[in-house]
């Protein structure tokens, strides 16, 4: 079997985060009533002090530019030959189960270095441009759903499978701009431990720990976020 894929790897930059303003408070013991006992002239008693103000609202939270090179989310692949099994009955071709569970295989393992488990695909699909069917399979222990288009009879198929984001990536990307923001070397790493990839719908939380790469006591929670574009986005938690 051949097969000649043509995969699509989203790099944009990281999107902006728009900032969180906190509430004014309000003055303890009633309203505070300036120079109740007539004015206060300056350097008569020492330096004068203004009257108490409502704290400052919190800064906006950081955000940087980066890319993420291990976003997939899509492949183009071509099956053996016609990419149909045998004849039917009545003349009917069917695509073949084996071969595109074989391709699952090969461009998932291609994109994020892991090779899927228990891949799935219905049988006695008739081969018909423009036909869809489901696919499944479970990739570092987390279920992947995959959408087979037939492009055409002849076994050209686009596979749309759930976004797959490479770990090592995302936290080597946040390293850096986390970094950067704090002016110190910082270290990041992303939950759940363990993981070589995270499926991840676009806008779904992510939520990792960046800490001082010389005191790793010294850490903070962000929460990370990766729009449909690819774009992610971290705040300090």
């Amino acid at each position: 079997m051949t097969a000649q894929p043509t995969t699509r790897i989203t790099t944009p930059p990281f999107a902006p985060q728009g900032p969180h303003h906190g509430q004014p408070q309000p003055q303890p013991f009633g309203p505070v009533h300036p120079q109740p006992f007539g004015p206060v002239h300056p350097q008569s008693f020492g330096p004068a002090y203004p009257p108490p103000f409502p704290p400052a609202p919190p800064a906006a939270p950081r955000r940087r530019t980066g890319k993420i090179v291990g976003l997939v989310a899509v492949a183009l692949v071509l099956l053996a030959g016609l990419g149909v099994g045998a004849l039917f009955l009545f003349g009917q071709r069917t695509v073949e189960p084996e071969s595109v569970q074989r391709e699952i295989v090969r461009i998932t393992q291609t994109a994020v270095g892991v090779v899927p488990a228990d891949v799935r695909c219905p049988a006695d699909i008739k081969a018909e441009a423009g036909g869809t069917f489901a696919c499944t399979a479970t990739v570092d222990g987390q279920p992947v759903g995959y959408t087979v288009r037939q492009d055409d009879d002849k076994g050209h198929l686009t596979i749309t499978y759930d976004r797959l984001i490479k770990v090592t990536q995302l936290e080597s990307t946040l390293a850096d701009q986390v970094g950067k923001d704090v002016d110190v070397a910082v270290s990041v790493t992303c939950e759940p431990t363990g993981r070589t990839v995270l499926v991840n719908a676009p806008g779904t939380p992510i939520a990792c720990t960046a800490a001082n790469a010389t005191d790793p006591t010294d850490s903070a929670k962000i929460n990370v976020t990766v729009a449909a574009d690819g774009t992610p986005a971290y705040t300090f938690a």
